[in-house]
C-alpha cells in the first residue's frame, strides 16, 4: 500500500470527522472489544467501542480502570492494534475539535 503524505491524511481524517459517519460493516448493539498491548500476558484490560440503535457511541473498559490507561502502541513500539490505535488518534482530534467549537468549561 503507498504512504500517504501527511497533508493528504490530515485533510481525510477532517474529511471523515465532520460528516455523518455511517458504517455498514459494523452492526448496531454489538461490542467490539480489543485487548490492549501491555497486558504482561495476562490478556486483561480491554476497550469496547458500541453503537446504539439510535447511533450514540459508547465507550467501555474492562475492567474499568481509574487512574490507569490501556495502551495501544505505535507500530515500532511494539504494537499489536494499529487500526485501534490510528482510530484512537482520530478520536482525540475529533475530542479537541469539539472542545475547540463547543468549550465545556
Amino acid at each position: 500500500m503507498p504512504l500517504v503524505s501527511q497533508e493528504r491524511l490530515r485533510k481525510d481524517i477532517r474529511r471523515v470527522l465532520e460528516n455523518p459517519c455511517l458504517i455498514p460493516e459494523l452492526e448496531t448493539d454489538e461490542l467490539y472489544v480489543r485487548i490492549h498491548d501491555d497486558t504482561d500476558g495476562t490478556l486483561k484490560g480491554s476497550i469496547g467501542i458500541l453503537l446504539d440503535q439510535v447511533g450514540d457511541a459508547r465507550i467501555t473498559f474492562n475492567p474499568p480502570y481509574i487512574g490507569f490507561s490501556l495502551r495501544f502502541r505505535n507500530y515500532f513500539g511494539g504494537g499489536m492494534s494499529p487500526r485501534t490505535r490510528n482510530a484512537l488518534a482520530i478520536l482525540a482530534l475529533a475530542i479537541k475539535l469539539d472542545n475547540e467549537e463547543k468549550p465545556q468549561q
